[in-house]
Order: structure tokens, then C-alpha cells, then sequence
């Protein structure tokens, strides 16, 4: 008898990882913190996952940071509590004690092993530091997981410096070659410096060209003491099977009285996700000189997933308005927008260099059924200006259905348990008498034992490691089998 329970042990393990491999999954976290000291590299928000696969993670972070005149805070997605140089981070000033917030947007695409993994959101006020070193950051860091497979993650890093771009200029460029028809998600993102009065476009591209409007994004520098700004550029693309290449563009356009050489460091990320297995919603958004004086909405997708899962929901783009203003901007699963993590804001300088490039990321749990998703978009807290914007950008929506979802199903006979992932309790419904529990790791050692008489019992799981386990509850000679989560 030991021997045939432990070899449906080593069946149900060796299948439930064979069905966990095959998913992808995401992680967020919402970051608020305000007025935090940031003179040396600080954490501001970290995720753990325990892949059970290789695989790829694309680890993003985006939002808003508030500043002091005189300081240079850099921002990073990283797999360390620092960050790196050129590609390695983005950075936003404060133009004035007025004019004080920023939006960004930075991406890292890293290669994991099967095992636990951490990954940070980095703060750090460096180089220019005559401010007071405190900075207040509102934004989201986004972990997703993609099994090595049928849904493909292309990845280019781009450290470029001082290249001429008076005509359009590929400064990266990912090939992919899926082997069915999907949808693909192209962004770029990053930092650009340049000179004072070159307006530079950058896109994210199926051409070598850019298209305008919600085609591109563009830069400008203010003076010479402000030559770098962040930008997010992203577009969706329907592919059939067969090799596919896209491309990182910067080209300097309209406003071309300076020495048109840009340099960019940022990344150029593409997402190849399969039509049968994933959802993807894409809005192009296009709005010249609307009012905003109220919530508006500028842009809506809706899905309409058949089980539970998470939806990622990124806003990013331009918009352009007057001075005096103050345009709030957000992802949204209201036709409103939330405080603090919910927004980001841009504000035009002057009368000339009034567009500002923006980036805000939400993740929501959903359940199955038509869920409907906004690009949010008003003139708040300042509004000295004509309340008049400009927006040009993208909605994106991917749904993933959960990684672990299956892990919450029911099995037989109603025997189920609850959250997974967990983190110090996991809820087991529905044994019937006496019921011995058992937890195992992936390779098959046990952890925790435990009794119960009680058709809802809670197991106290806090000492174990962040990991993948299975669960076995043995009641009136039935064996049960599942898996959760330990985070």
C-alpha cells in the first residue's frame, strides 16, 4: 500500500508540474511612499515568484516620482537591490519647486531557472544632489513569468549614445518566429537626452518608420541642464505564423534648430502571445484639444475571459496641455482614477515644450465574464490653464488565465483550499471525518503534518519557504491531491 500511494505521489507531482509549466503568471504590487530618503539605492517595492520552469521574466516598473529642485533620482526594474547603468535605470528632475512631478517608465527582461527569484523596484537619488535627497514615488512593479513555449518573449537592451537622427533611426530591434497566429505587444521604453530645440520622436514598430498620433511619443529638452526625459511607447499587432521583426525608432522631427544627435537608453520588449491560450485588448488613443475639466475617458477595452485570472492594464503614450495645468492620467477598471498608485500627472513647462510622455500600469484579479477596462484622463489640482489636452497613446490589456488557477479548483468530491498563492494560512473545505494532512515539497519531502475532525480546517504554512508544495489529505480512505503556493 506505501508503495502505491507514494508512486500516485510521484504521478500527481510529475503532472501537476507538467500543468504548472505550461502557464504564465503575474505578480504586482501597488507602490506608494512618500517622502522617503532616497541619498542611497533604496528599495521601494520587491516581488518573489518560485517558477517551477525556465523561463523569462519581464520585470516592469512604472508611475510617478516627486521631487526637489537640484536632485537626479534614478529609477530601476532590477534583479538586485540596485540598479545598473545606461539601460539599467531611467532618472527625472524636478524642473522647478512647481513643477516637481514625473512621470516614467523602465523594462528588464531576465533568463531564470526553476527556483525562487526576487525582483526590486530601485530608488536612488545620484550624480545631482543638491535637492534634500527625499522623494515621494507612486507607481506599480509588474513580475510576469513565461514559460519557455509557445508564447515567445523577445527582448533587446538599448545603451545608444550620441547617434545623428535627423531621418528615422533603428536604435534596437527584436525577431521573433511563432509557429501560430497571435496577437503581439511591441514597447519601448526608457530615457532620451538630446539638445535644446529637437523635438525627438521614438516608437515601437512593425517598420522602420513611425506613424503619427498614437504612433509615436516625442521628447524635448528644456535647457541645457535638462537634456533627458522618459518615454513609453507601446502598439499591438495581429501576426500570423512565421518571422515577424520590430523595432526601436527615434528620429528627430519638426523642431530641428539642435544638433539632431539623441542618445537612449532603454528597452525594446515583444510579446508574442497566442491567440487560443491568452487574451490581449489594445486601444490606439488619438484625442486632440478635448476637454477634461472632468474624468474623461479616452480610451476602452473589454474582455471577456471564460475562468478566472488576472488582467494587466497599462496606459501610456503623450499628452500635451497648457501651463498652468495639471492633467492626471490612469489605467483604470472605473470610468474614474484612484489616489497615490492610481495616476500619474503630467504638466506642460511652457507655451513651446508642453508634451510630456507618460506611463501607468494597473493588475487586477478578475473572475469569469465581461470585464471592461479605461484610459482615464483630467485636469485636476492645478487648473489655471484652458483645461485642454492632447493624448496620444496606447490601452493595453492582457488577461493570463492564473498561473494557478487550477490550484483553486475543487477536487473531488467539493475538497478545496484556499488563497493560492498563500502566505501564512491555507484554508482546506469540505473533508468529511477525520482527515490526516500532508505537505510536501517538489522533491517529495514532508514538511508539515496535521490532524483534523473538522470539515474546515486552517493550516499554519508561514514557516515554510516561498515555493511550489503539494498538499495530501487522507479521509475515509480517500486520498486527495493538490497544489498551492507558498509567497
Amino acid at each position: 500500500m506505501k508503495t502505491k500511494i507514494l508512486l500516485s505521489l510521484f504521478l500527481v507531482f510529475s503532472f501537476l508540474q507538467v500543468t504548472l509549466s505550461a502557464n504564465v503568471f503575474v505578480k504586482h504590487i501597488g507602490i506608494s511612499k512618500v517622502r522617503i530618503d532616497v541619498k542611497n539605492p533604496t528599495v521601494v517595492g520587491k516581488i518573489t515568484i518560485s517558477p517551477s520552469t525556465p523561463g523569462k521574466v519581464i520585470v516592469h516598473f512604472d508611475g510617478k516620482c516627486v521631487s526637489t529642485p537640484g536632485d537626479r533620482i534614478i529609477l530601476a526594474a532590477s534583479d538586485t537591490t540596485f540598479w545598473r547603468i545606461n539601460d539599467g535605470a531611467v532618472a527625472v528632475k524636478a524642473k522647478n519647486a512647481d513643477i516637481k512631478k514625473n512621470s516614467f517608465s523602465h523594462t528588464r527582461v531576465y533568463n531564470v531557472d526553476a527556483g525562487t527569484h526576487t525582483y526590486y523596484a530601485i530608488a536612488q537619488n545620484y550624480v545631482e544632489t543638491d535637492g534634500d535627497g527625499i522623494a515621494s514615488i507612486y507607481g506599480n512593479l509588474t513580475v510576469e513569468f513565461v514559460p519557455e513555449g509557445k508564447y515567445i518573449v523577445g527582448f533587446k537592451g538599448i545603451s545608444k549614445s550620441y547617434i545623428p537622427v535627423k531621418n528615422p533611426t533603428v536604435f534596437g530591434e527584436v525577431t521573433i518566429s511563432p509557429s501560430t497566429p497571435g496577437k503581439v505587444i511591441v514597447h519601448f521604453d526608457g530615457m532620451c537626452y538630446s539638445s535644446v530645440n529637437d523635438k525627438i520622436i521614438l516608437a515601437a514598430s512593425d517598420t522602420t518608420k513611425w506613424r503619427i498620433n498614437d504612433g509615436s511619443v516625442s521628447v524635448e529638452a528644456l535647457n541645457n541642464d535638462f537634456k533627458f526625459n522618459t518615454f513609453s511607447h507601446t502598439r499591438v499587432y495581429d501576426v500570423d505564423a512565421g518571422t515577424h521583426t520590430f523595432y526601436a525608432i527615434v528620429h528627430n522631427y519638426v523642431k530641428t534648430s539642435g544638433d539632431g544627435y539623441a542618445s537612449v537608453y532603454g528597452s525594446l520588449t515583444v510579446e508574442f502571445v497566442p491567440d487560443e491560450e491568452y487574451i490581449v485588448g489594445f486601444a490606439g488613443i488619438s484625442e486632440t484639444r478635448i476637454d477634461v475639466a472632468e474624468p474623461k475617458v479616452v480610451g476602452e477595452v473589454s474582455i471577456s475571459p471564460s475562468t478566472p485570472g488576472k488582467a494587466v492594464v497599462r496606459f501610456d503614450g503623450k499628452c500635451t496641455s497648457t501651463p498652468g495645468d495639471r492633467i492626471t492620467l490612469a489605467a483604470s477598471d472605473t470610468t474614474t482614477w484612484k489616489p497615490n498608485d492610481g495616476n500619474v500627472t503630467a504638466e506642460a513647462f511652457s507655451n513651446s515644450i508642453n508634451s510630456n510622455s507618460f506611463s501607468h500600469t494597473r493588475v487586477y484579479d478578475v473572475g469569469a465574464g465581461t470585464h471592461k477596462f479605461y484610459a482615464i484622463a483630467q485636469n485636476y489640482v492645478k487648473t489655471n490653464g484652458d483645461g485642454i489636452a492632447s493624448i496620444y497613446g496606447s490601452l493595453t490589456v492582457k488577461f493570463f488565465p492564473e498561473g494557478t488557477a487550477s490550484l483553486t479548483t475543487e477536487i473531488n468530491n467539493g475538497v478545496s483550499i484556499y488563497p493560492n498563492p498563500a502566505s501564512n494560512f491555507l484554508n482546506i473545505n469540505g473533508l468529511k471525518g477525520d482527515a490526516n494532512i500532508y505537505v510536501y515539497t517538489i522533491s517529495g519531502k514532508e514538511v508539515i503534518q496535521h490532524k483534523t475532525n473538522q470539515s474546515s480546517s486552517q493550516l499554519n504554512i508561514s514557516s515554510l519557504e516561498n515555493g511550489i508544495y503539494l498538499i495530501k489529505m487522507v479521509t475515509n480512505n480517500k486520498y486527495y491531491f493538490m497544489k498551492f503556493v507558498k509567497d
